[in-house]
């Protein structure tokens, strides 16, 4: 079904160049294992070597960089410019690559540039805080500018520019090793502080002359173990100046660290140059570092690198001409000084960016797919890995109903999935190729649909890619049909599923219905998908995360918040709100955006050519609600738009929180040509979604809900909202915690916002993907609420028994979370009904 993949990648010079372009080179052959590729560099730098060693072919251009000092010798650099641009020229029309990638450094100078002339895509990597003089003489011709840090509009079209960060090596925090295990493994003693001083594999004179300059204060300092790596250049040198010195005990020189992993493993605090590269890793790896930039780089790159973290204080800077005095005083300081270690630690690992190869792979595969657009129609089969989530099962009732054979894998049987069964899709839940039905081991007729929770060796996925099967995720999927039909998308932090729902059920409301693609079940339909055959609107939760709404192609689409979240995925809340103003530039020219009053001005948003703007809120904006009325369990508004009010609108879920939800969703239906009877009826008759403020019981004396809240602002949403619909009636929460990198990011938040509830019980944590965290659970959270307001913590088993103790004495009980505490909802209506 696809066509081989081609693609070249030039650019060199230095590790920070070479190293990040093999890690985008691996994902891309991750991703289409029958995909070619190419490196171009310069004849005689380290590329010619490191790229085969990778097992890659190179080809080498006679590039030179210029002569600065000895302006004469530029004549001889511009007659090999102009060799290299002809070899480049041939070398393109004789490979014919589908995308060309630079990484930076000259070579990837002439390659681009005649890439650019003959119509080929062309993707730029920029590494530093500071754009090579390369990349901004290319980056007019580029499809997309891929960078590391915020702020480079400075250097390239805003509207280009991508935040991925820096790709490192995949085994550098997949394998990462305990600190107590890697300094054994370095002969080290674990109970001492341990401090890493590395300047490259070639050394760097500066770090060395540091040490040298403070021998007697590192002797006395014998609580402190000292890795240094002195550089192959330096070795011998440093080796005999030390031999004419009193013996230092703890210093441990060494010309070349081979096993960088327990290195950096055992390092409590490291020492380091400034390369993006290196940066990269020890964001991910959350290493407290002291960075000294080179001053021998080109436009001083390094020094702009460290002050990016050194001003976010994720890193401290110490001028390398001042390091010779102070750099040792400062470094076996803070290696003792344990609330320093913690905060540089969690400040540049709220800086890392995860998975940035994979996200660079994903964009040269778009780029080389935008004249090769893939074709539904032509698919006979379908298969689905992770076949069980909300959002993959709304597809595979999309493709039954599309008359389409399909089957799947889930790793557990659930409702859903005996549901799908049920519908007509083939499902198994144990991994192996030899389950995959017959009909989907037909590369030409079958799609692939996968979750990123599948792990890339799963047997089935891994057969799939070897054989040229056609893989996409399921946003790469939606985002083709939004291509397709004119799609009606919410995207934001919270409330998107409510109002992606809102915006069907009013939009089902009309004569040609609509189809929808929901991220929960919708009890007015039962399902998670709506289709009509007269309609060409397709209304979709956009999804940010894995950045997977960066897929979409939106006609309209509302922002509802942008809160804090996924910051395990983003690494900063920088890099989240810029994974949404790349979405709002995806908006198709003649649509609409709609965002929420309280983000618009944060959001900044980078949008096409007449796309218009609208902002909305509960009581200001372009869209607003006038003349609220709440009491005995409804509520009731005028909305208020800019050419138009509808008056008396009721909620059919009365919770404050639609009034918002509901204003963004009228307003996205109105601008797609919805009536006000369509409106009023849609509105009234909203039933809601599964586990968003499902009401279970509303009895005389008890009222029971659940709610999906797994954010510190839609649990206070939830508490206000509950307080205020019941206001003199004690309200209990019961609220288990969503993973623990979000608990250990927001803990503070949350407390604050379960603080206003009558009384708190507090779950263990649901991990869903993730592995503890030392010293994060859900204490974490009673520790900072208010007092008297959290009553215990308790295991999820016993949840059943704190409902019968408390259940005389409440109200309102409302349990809230997105893991696995729904399922004893059954249970909890059982006990409560009782009472």
């Amino acid at each position: 079904m696809e066509s081989k993949l081609k693609v070249i990648v030039s650019g060199g010079g230095t590790g920070g160049h070479i190293f990040p372009a093999i890690s985008i080179a691996d994902a891309i052959k991750a991703a289409r294992p029958d995909a070619e590729i190419l490196f171009v560099g310069a004849k005689g730098r380290m590329e010619m070597t490191r790229v085969p060693a990778a097992g890659y072919k190179i080809v080498g251009l006679p590039i030179c960089g210029f002569d600065r000092k000895n302006p004469f010798k530029n004549i001889a650099v511009l007659l090999k410019l102009v060799r290299s641009q002809i070899m480049a020229r041939k070398l393109l029309k004789d490979f014919c690559p589908d995308v060309v990638v630079g990484v930076g450094g000259y070579a990837s100078g002439p390659t681009l540039r005649m890439a650019g002339k003959l119509g080929i895509p062309t993707l730029i990597q920029e590494q530093n805080s500071y754009a090579g003089v390369t990349n901004k003489l290319l980056a007019k011709d580029a499809a997309k500018i891929c960078v590391a840090y915020e702020g480079m509009e400075r250097f390239f079209p805003e509207e280009k520019i991508m935040v991925t960060g820096n790709p490192v090596r995949r085994n550098l925090v997949e394998n990462k090793m305990k600190r107590s295990d890697a300094a054994r493994q370095l002969n080290l003693d674990p109970s001492k502080r341990i401090l890493l001083i590395v300047g490259g594999s070639l050394g760097a004179r500066t770090l060395n002359e540091s040490v040298m300059a403070n021998l007697d204060l590192i002797r006395i300092s014998d609580d402190v173990q000292i890795i240094w790596q002195t550089g192959k250049y330096y070795f011998e040198e440093m080796k005999q100046r030390l031999a004419a010195e009193v013996p230092v005990p703890n210093l441990f020189p060494t010309d070349f660290i081979s096993d960088m992993d327990a290195a950096y493993g055992a390092a409590d605090l490291v020492v380091s140059r400034a390369g993006a590269g290196t940066i990269s890793e020890l964001c991910l790896l959350k290493k407290p570092v002291i960075l000294v930039p080179s001053p021998n780089v080109a436009e001083d790159h390094q020094t702009k690198n460290a002050m990016a973290l050194a001003n976010k204080d994720a890193a401290i800077h110490i001028a390398d001409v001042s390091a010779r005095k102070e750099l040792m005083p400062v470094a076996l300081d803070v290696v003792k000084d344990m609330k320093k270690l913690e905060d540089l630690s969690a400040n540049i690992f709220r800086m890392a960016l995860k998975d940035s190869a994979e996200i660079i792979a994903n964009e040269v595969l778009k780029l080389a797919k935008a004249d090769k657009a893939f074709s539904i129609d032509n698919v006979e089969s379908v298969y689905f890995i992770g076949a069980g989530g909300i959002g993959m099962s709304a597809l595979i009732r999309y493709f039954l109903k599309s008359g389409k054979k399909v089957a799947g894998y889930d790793k557990t049987p659930s409702d859903l999935t005996n549901q799908l069964i049920s519908e007509g899709a083939d499902i198994h839940y144990d991994e192996g190729v030899e389950l995959i039905p017959e009909y989907c081991k037909q590369s030409s007729k079958t799609l692939v649909v996968y979750t990123p929770a599948i792990p890339a060796e799963h047997k089935e996925f891994v057969w799939f890619r070897e054989n040229g099967f056609e893989i996409q995720k399921r946003a790469q999927v939606l985002g083709t049909l939004t291509r397709t039909l004119d799609g009606l998308c919410v995207a934001g932090t919270h409330g998107k599923t409510t109002t992606s729902t809102m915006v069907a059920h009013i939009m089902n409301m009309m004569p040609d219905g609509c189809n929808a693609f929901l991220g929960g079940i919708s009890k007015n339909y039962g399902s998670n998908l709506l289709q009509s055959e007269k309609s060409n609107y397709v209304v979709i939760e956009a999804d940010e995360f894995d950045r997977s709404f960066h897929h979409l192609t939106p006609l309209r689409s509302v922002i509802t918040a942008m809160d804090a979240d996924h910051l395990d995925i983003y690494g900063t809340y920088e890099n989240y709100i810029e994974s949404f103003r790349h979405y709002s530039s995806l908006i198709k020219s003649g649509g609409a955006l709609i965002v929420n009053t309280a983000v618009a001005e944060l959001l900044k948003p980078r949008l096409a050519e007449n796309v218009s703007l609208y902002t909305y809120s509960i009581d200001n904006g372009d869209f607003h609600a006038e003349n609220i009325r709440i009491g005995r369990g409804t509520i009731v508004f005028d909305f208020v738009g800019p050419d138009r009010r509808i008056a008396d609108i009721e909620l059919g879920v009365p919770v404050r929180v639609n009034i918002e939800n509901g204003i963004a969703a009228i307003a996205m239906a109105l601008l797609s040509g919805a009536t006000d009877e369509a409106i009023l009826k849609g509105m009234a008759t909203f039933r809601g979604c599964d586990r968003r403020f499902d009401f279970h019981l509303k009895e005389d004396n008890v009222v029971y809900v659940s709610d999906y809240a797994h954010h510190p602002e839609e649990l206070r949403q939830c508490a206000i909202s509950m307080k205020e619909l019941y206001a003199g009636s004690k309200v209990t929460a019961i609220f288990q915690p969503h993973l623990y990198t979000r608990t250990r990011d927001f803990y503070k938040e949350f407390a604050d916002s379960l603080s206003l509830f009558d009384e708190v019980y507090l779950v263990d944590i649901y991990p869903a993907r993730e592995l503890p965290i030392e010293g994060v659970t859900s204490q974490l959270i009673a520790d900072n609420m208010k007092s008297g307001i959290c009553k215990a913590v308790i295991s999820l088993s016993q949840v059943p028994e704190v409902v019968e103790r408390i259940k005389a004495d409440t109200d309102v009980l409302v349990t809230v979370g997105a893991g696995d505490l729904e399922n004893y909802v059954p249970k909890i209506v059982e006990i409560l009904k009782s009472k």
